[in-house]
């Protein structure tokens, strides 16, 4: 028996001798793994107390921290909640407060930070030599989101005086080109025509102009309508082009007085897309309208106080009434007597008043720019009746049937010349592009292209 114990003893030692010989050859990994790997902040206030549902993404690669879509213009974040996740070995948080001078400390997480200056975290692991150096911040809108914010894009555009202009867009979505049609003041030099990338308006090129007959076009009134372009003459004649620059008359009984515009697109449920005009009959003046098989009709004898001529206009679609609809504003009537109204159709052939008959939302004016922009009808200046170009802007809501004036962020620039005449476009990224215009009717156009958006417009969803 004595035998048996001093055996299992002996054993026992043998064992565990043989377990401390062999300590020295086990390895034990130290977590090394300090990144942070999730970010967010919150406030109770702040957003509504939505702070945390910002997204926040992290560079690892070069130690960045930041929300990619921008808080809202005035979001004061000095001192807020930041809670982080991280790597399984990270021991310490050495944080730095840049809006806190001095202010380097170990952060618990728990701790509230300030970000309206960026912040640095330094990670360290385990091991005692592996660590990460973020710098973190929050993207605050630094502008105010209703304001505009206009810029002179180009000037000197065509290098020569020109009497009148017109710019429309041309060709299809994805290779479209702004087409510039000048009358230079010089007789000798007719019409031309000029071309840019709609992506770069600042580089110009000439092209071939063929068809028009010198001195006698409305460049104003040129129309795009079923993949073609028209443009009037003093004389009644209507030209027409497919590719905007070859242009040939088109054979028609009636004398066009003027272009009032087009609705192409055939959104509305049993609407029909039409050009409309008016036809002088023997001194009479007639609306007429033209349908897609280039066929015309006539319809009602134009109205008392509708504007012939330095009106603007906009074909637009009403997502409530499910139409499409052309809309004129201001110009001069029949008697040469300057207009403040707004008129209105959906067939090109019955128009109809829109403003009130005693209208005052603005001054009686010709040379309008008329544009559609942020989901309202847009009015810059035009030519008053003391010959004196205006740079005041109006918005409308409802369709062109009221008129506010914008007083406050959304005005044109004090260096910005007042002018008429001009023609506006917008782009795909909100801009609108003033191109040209007169100071008075007896000036020369204005060699230069304004460009203006309103910040928000700019801002990633």
């Amino acid at each position: 028996m004595k035998n048996r114990i001093v055996l299992f003893v002996a054993g026992c030692i043998a064992l565990f001798l043989s377990s401390c010989l062999n300590s020295d050859d086990q390895e034990y990994d130290v977590p090394k793994d300090c990144q942070l790997t999730s970010f967010y902040i919150s406030h109770d206030s702040i957003l509504g107390g939505k702070l945390d549902t910002v997204k926040f993404v992290i560079d690892q690669v070069n130690g960045k921290i930041f929300n990619p879509d921008s808080l809202p213009f005035g979001t004061e974040v000095g001192k807020v909640v930041c809670k982080v996740t991280n790597g399984l070995g990270l021991v310490s948080i050495e944080v730095t407060q840049e809006a806190l001078p001095d202010s380097t400390f170990y952060w618990n997480k728990e701790d509230s930070l300030d970000f309206s200056k960026p912040v640095q975290f330094v990670t360290k692991a385990y091991d005692g030599l592996s660590s990460k150096v973020y710098k973190a911040w929050v993207n605050i809108h630094q502008v105010v989101p209703d304001s505009m914010t206009w810029e002179l894009y180009a000037s000197n555009v065509l290098g020569f005086p020109v009497k009148e202009q017109k710019v429309i867009t041309w060709g299809e979505e994805g290779n479209e080109y702004y087409y510039m049609y000048a009358q230079a003041t010089d007789a000798s030099k007719g019409y031309s025509l000029h071309s840019s990338s709609v992506s770069n308006a600042r580089s110009w090129t000439d092209m071939t102009l063929n068809g028009l007959p010198a001195g006698e076009v409305r460049l104003s009134q040129m129309t795009e309508y079923g993949d073609a372009l028209y443009v009037p003459t003093t004389k009644g004649a209507l030209y027409r082009s497919v590719n905007g620059q070859d242009w040939t008359i088109v054979e028609q009984t009636y004398s066009i007085k003027a272009l009032l515009g087009a609705v192409n697109n055939e959104k509305g449920l049993g609407q029909s897309s039409f050009l409309s005009a008016i036809a002088d009959n023997n001194g009479t003046l007639d609306f007429i309208y033209m349908n897609k098989d280039l066929e015309w009709k006539a319809g009602e004898a134009v109205h008392d106080g509708f504007p012939v001529s330095g009106f603007g206009s906009l074909a637009s679609y009403s997502s409530g009434s499910k139409q499409n609809s052309l809309t004129v504003v201001a110009g001069k009537d029949r008697n040469g007597k300057l207009l403040n109204s707004a008129w209105g159709t959906m067939n090109g052939g019955q128009w109809v008043l829109l403003t009130d008959q005693e209208s005052d939302y603005f001054d009686k004016r010709e040379g309008v720019l008329l544009s559609a922009y942020d989901d309202k009808f847009c009015l810059v200046g035009g030519i008053d009746e003391a010959n004196k170009a205006q740079k005041d802007m109006y918005f409308s809501r409802d369709g062109g049937v009221t008129w506010i004036l914008s007083d406050t962020l959304a005005v044109m620039p004090e260096d910005y010349k007042a002018r008429g005449f001009a023609s506006v476009l917008v782009d795909k990224d909100n801009f609108m592009l003033i191109f040209g215009g007169k100071e008075n009717n007896n000036a020369n156009d204005l060699d230069q292209i304004w460009k203006g958006r309103i910040n928000r417009l700019g801002f990633k969803d």
